[in-house]
C-alpha cells in the first residue's frame, strides 16, 4: 500500500503554478462528471441476461399475496392505518379524509419495508394533496434514478369507489416491488412513487415531475403501471413508448424493449405488444406523460387497451377485485419488478464487503467533513463515491477487489490524496483512514508601523 505525497521542492513548484492547477482540477471535475454519465448510459444499453436472484425475487409475488393486498386497498377488508382499523372505501383525490388515509396507509407500508419514505405535497384548485415517495439509494451511481410508479387515487366520486383495476392493481404492484426489492443492493437509485390527482388531470405526477426537473434530477427511466389486472383472453398487454426524436423518446423505447425482453427471459405467461406513438393513452392518458413532457424516458404499462380487452367496469363502483384475472395480474407484476431490478442493476449482496474510515487533516488531526471519497479499480465498471459526515467518517459497500481511493475536500485547501491497493473482502470490514495535507500557506512579513 502506498500513498501519494508531495515532496517539499515539488510543493514550492506547485505554489508557483497554483492558479493553473486549480483550473486543471476544475476541468477534471467536469470531465469526471461526463465520464460517469457515459458509464451509466452504457449500463442502460447493455442487453439484459437472466439473473437467478431476480428470478427468485419475483417468485415471492403470488396471486394470494396480491389478492390480500388489493382487498385491503379496495375496501374488501379493513386495514390498520395510524394504529386504527380503517376501511378504504374510496381513494378519490378530493375526498380529503379518504385520500389522506389511503396515502398514509401506503406510507406506512413503505416504511415497514425499511425504505426511506416522504410525502410530496402540492396544491391544486384549493386542494392540499400529496404523493408518496419511497426510495432505495443506489450504491455506485445514486445520482442516477429509475422510477416505478402508479396512481393510487380512483373514481367514481361517490362513497364507494373500489378502483381495483384502476388503479389498485398498479398501486399494489408498486408496493410489491418495494417489498421484494427493499433488502437488495442496487447500483442505481430506485424510487417507488404513488401519485394522487391522476384522475383530475395528472395533477400529482405533474407537480412531482416539475420538481424533479427543477432540481435537475437524473431520471433515466419511469415505468408507470396503470390498470394491469383485467384480462379475458390471450394474456396480452400494451407497452406504450414515445415515437419520434423528442427528448426522452429513444430512452422510452429502450425501456419498453427491456420490459418486453424480461417477459421471455423469465418465462412469464404474457404477450407484450410494444406500441410507439405520441397520442392517447401515452399522451395525457396516465402519469408517464408528466415525465415524457419534460424529456424524461417513460413508458405506460397497461392491460390490452389497444386490443379492446379492457375492463368494462372502468370508473364505476363495480371495478372490484373479483373482476380481475389474478394470474395475469401476478405475471405482469412480476415482469414490472424484474424490469426495475434490471434497470437499477441488482448487485449481489453476498459478494459485498464494507470499506470505512476517517478522513482527517495531517498535523491537526482535524476530521474533514464533506470530503469526496472515490473508490475505483482497473477491472471494475464503476467508480464508487461517497461523502464524509460531520465526523469525517465515510462508508462504502463494495464488491471484493483491490481499489484505489481518491479523496478531495469540497473546498480548496488540501492536496488530493490517492491511496492504492486497498483490498476489500467479501463480508468483511476494511478500515482505511485517509490523511490529507493542507496547502502550504504564505505569510507576508510583518512591517512595523512607525508614525
Amino acid at each position: 500500500m502506498d500513498r501519494t505525497t508531495v515532496p517539499p521542492h515539488i510543493s514550492r513548484l506547485l505554489r508557483a503554478i497554483l492558479p493553473v492547477s486549480l483550473a486543471a482540477l476544475a476541468l477534471l471535475f467536469v470531465l469526471g462528471g461526463i465520464s460517469l454519465a457515459a458509464s451509466s448510459a452504457r449500463l442502460s444499453n447493455t442487453p439484459i441476461v437472466y439473473d437467478q436472484t431476480i428470478a427468485d425475487i419475483i417468485l415471492q409475488v403470488t396471486t394470494s399475496t396480491l389478492e390480500h393486498e388489493l382487498a385491503g386497498l379496495t375496501g374488501e377488508r379493513p386495514v390498520v392505518v395510524a394504529g386504527s382499523v380503517y376501511t378504504i372505501a374510496t381513494r378519490h383525490s378530493y375526498r380529503a379524509q379518504a385520500i389522506s388515509m389511503a396515502t398514509r396507509y401506503a406510507y406506512e407500508q413503505f416504511a415497514e419495508f425499511g425504505l426511506a419514505v416522504t410525502y410530496h405535497n402540492y396544491t391544486r384548485d384549493g386542494h392540499q394533496l400529496r404523493n408518496v415517495v419511497a426510495e432505495k439509494s443506489g450504491l455506485t451511481h445514486p445520482e442516477d434514478t429509475y422510477l416505478v410508479t402508479a396512481h393510487i387515487d380512483d373514481l367514481p366520486e361517490g362513497d364507494s369507489a373500489p378502483g381495483a383495476d384502476d388503479n389498485g392493481s398498479g398501486s399494489v404492484a408498486v408496493l410489491a416491488a418495494a417489498q421484494t426489492l427493499a433488502s437488495h443492493p442496487f447500483a442505481h437509485t430506485i424510487r417507488f412513487v404513488l401519485f394522487t390527482g391522476e384522475e383530475q388531470g395528472l395533477l400529482g405526477s405533474d407537480a412531482y415531475a416539475a420538481d424533479c426537473a427543477a432540481r435537475g434530477e437524473s431520471i433515466h427511466g419511469v415505468v408507470n403501471l396503470d390498470m394491469i389486472g383485467y384480462n379475458t383472453g390471450e394474456p396480452a398487454f400494451n407497452l406504450y413508448a414515445r415515437s419520434g426524436t423528442y427528448p426522452g423518446a429513444s430512452g422510452s423505447r429502450q425501456l419498453a424493449e427491456v420490459f418486453s425482453n424480461v417477459v421471455g427471459l423469465y418465462n412469464l405467461n404474457l404477450a407484450p405488444h410494444r406500441i410507439h406513438n405520441d397520442t392517447y393513452p401515452l399522451r395525457w392518458g396516465s402519469d408517464q406523460w408528466s415525465f415524457l413532457n419534460r424529456g424524461y424516458p417513460a413508458i405506460l404499462v397497461i392491460e390490452d387497451y389497444a386490443g379492446y380487452d379492457f375492463t368494462p367496469y372502468y370508473h364505476t363502483s363495480n371495478d372490484r377485485l373479483d373482476t380481475l384475472d389474478l394470474a395475469f395480474f401476478r405475471d405482469l407484476t412480476r415482469a414490472a419488478i424484474a424490469t426495475i431490478a434490471h434497470l437499477g442493476h441488482l448487485l449481489s449482496s453476498d459478494s459485498l464487503g464494507q470499506l470505512s474510515g476517517t478522513v482527517y487533516e495531517i498535523g491537526t488531526a482535524r476530521p474533514l467533513s464533506g470530503a469526496t471519497v472515490a473508490a475505483s479499480c482497473s477491472t471494475g465498471y464503476y467508480t464508487f463515491t461517497t461523502l464524509t459526515d460531520a465526523s469525517g467518517l465515510y462508508s462504502l459497500s463494495l464488491p471484493p477487489k483491490a481499489y484505489t481511493l481518491t479523496t478531495r475536500t469540497a473546498a480548496p485547501g488540501h492536496y488530493v490524496s490517492i491511496v492504492s491497493n486497498v483490498v476489500v473482502i467479501t463480508n468483511h470490514l476494511t478500515i482505511q483512514d485517509i490523511a490529507l495535507d493542507p496547502w502550504l500557506r504564505w505569510y507576508l512579513p510583518r512591517i512595523p508601523y512607525d508614525p
